[in-house]
């Protein structure tokens, strides 16, 4: 008796074009609030500080977009407000725009004596952890199996970032010059709090098989301050996981891309034009991008995105390992049309 072919699922897919295999063109996208919320009409407080709400508002975008794999997934989203606030941040809510974690570390003493925090108790990283257990007791299977949802995902910002933005990035890119021996200190802090807080995720997703960074400082540091302080400490954090695939985001245009080589990155979700980077990095790791969120898939029409999105796809599936995505985060009330017509261009 002949077998029923099996559907290809988007996870498996995702997998095919990590591997360089030819195919049908994948959609992908950074699915994070503000977009997400923004998107279902909730507020972000809400959002941010109710999982159920959390989990319906990425599932009713995941139903209304059935061909797309959001990255990092169905995930504890707490924006940029997680991990500074284990340290304990202040955060700042204004009327309109984001919240902001506000520098902790003023002087060089606090530096000195900053230490890791614990994961289990520390700012919002027990609620991001409170916030996955429910949904493993709250998703239907079919998303792990179809997108590879929750299952070995982990989510964080990268050390370097988190680091510039304890002290500030002012102070930070200051120190950088004047003071690298502190600098370098509090990278040690930051490096093992980075992987103290992936390791904790493996307590509630299990062994890490997908693993998002998020880290804007390549782009607004110089090449020899990213050879010094930004590869070892992020290097360090990848080391650790060697058989996880790597996303790492940064819509900050790297003119050194090159330099992000031979770390272990498998997908590097980027800003900035398309045909460096293919030239610089394609041979090393899939590219994900690159729609311009704001001037493109927020202002323009649809028939404007899909010719866009199809030129970009010529420039991208050259050679395989490409991903169809926006150059970031999405903004706030960008037209679902747009998202459609991105999705439209890949299925030609």
């Amino acid at each position: 008796m002949v077998g029923v072919a099996q559907k290809e699922t988007i996870s498996q897919r995702f997998q095919d074009v990590l591997a360089g295999k030819s195919g049908r063109p994948l959609v992908a996208v950074w699915n994070t609030a503000p977009f997400l919320n923004a998107l279902a009409g909730v507020d972000l407080r809400t959002y941010y500080h109710q999982p159920e709400i959390k989990l319906k508002v990425q599932l009713e975008f995941q139903e209304a977009f059935p061909e797309v794999l959001g990255l990092p997934g169905i995930w504890a989203d707490f924006g940029a407000l997680t991990e500074p606030s284990a340290f304990g941040c202040r955060i700042d809510w204004p009327d309109r725009g984001l919240p902001m974690a506000q520098p902790v570390f003023k002087t060089r003493g606090e530096v000195l004596q900053a230490r890791p925090p614990d994961p289990r108790t520390d700012g919002l990283l027990p609620r991001a952890l409170a916030d996955y257990r429910h949904f493993w007791e709250h998703l239907d299977r079919r998303y792990i199996q179809e997108y590879g949802y929750l299952e070995g995902v982990a989510a964080s910002f990268g050390p370097v970032e988190l680091a510039a933005v304890l002290m500030g990035h002012a102070s930070f890119f200051i120190h950088l010059l004047s003071d690298p021996g502190l600098v370098h200190r509090l990278l040690t802090v930051t490096t093992e709090f980075v992987i103290r807080w992936l390791r904790a995720h493996e307590e509630v997703n299990g062994p890490l098989r997908r693993i998002a960074l998020a880290d804007h400082l390549p782009g607004q540091i110089s090449l020899d301050h990213f050879q010094e302080f930004w590869r070892p400490y992020t290097g360090r954090v990848i080391a650790q996981w060697p058989e996880a695939v790597i996303l790492y985001h940064n819509e900050y245009p790297v003119p050194y891309a090159q330099a992000l080589a031979g770390l272990g990155i498998d997908v590097f979700h980027f800003g900035g034009p398309v045909d460096p980077l293919k030239s610089a990095l394609g041979g090393e790791m899939t590219l994900m991008g690159n729609l311009e969120p704001v001037s493109l898939l927020l202002s323009s029409t649809p028939e404007e995105v899909f010719e866009e999105a199809r030129r970009v796809l010529e420039k991208g599936q050259a050679g395989g390992r490409f991903l169809l995505s926006s150059g970031g985060g999405l903004a706030p009330e960008t037209p679902l049309e747009n998202l459609a017509a991105m999705v439209r261009a890949a299925r030609r």
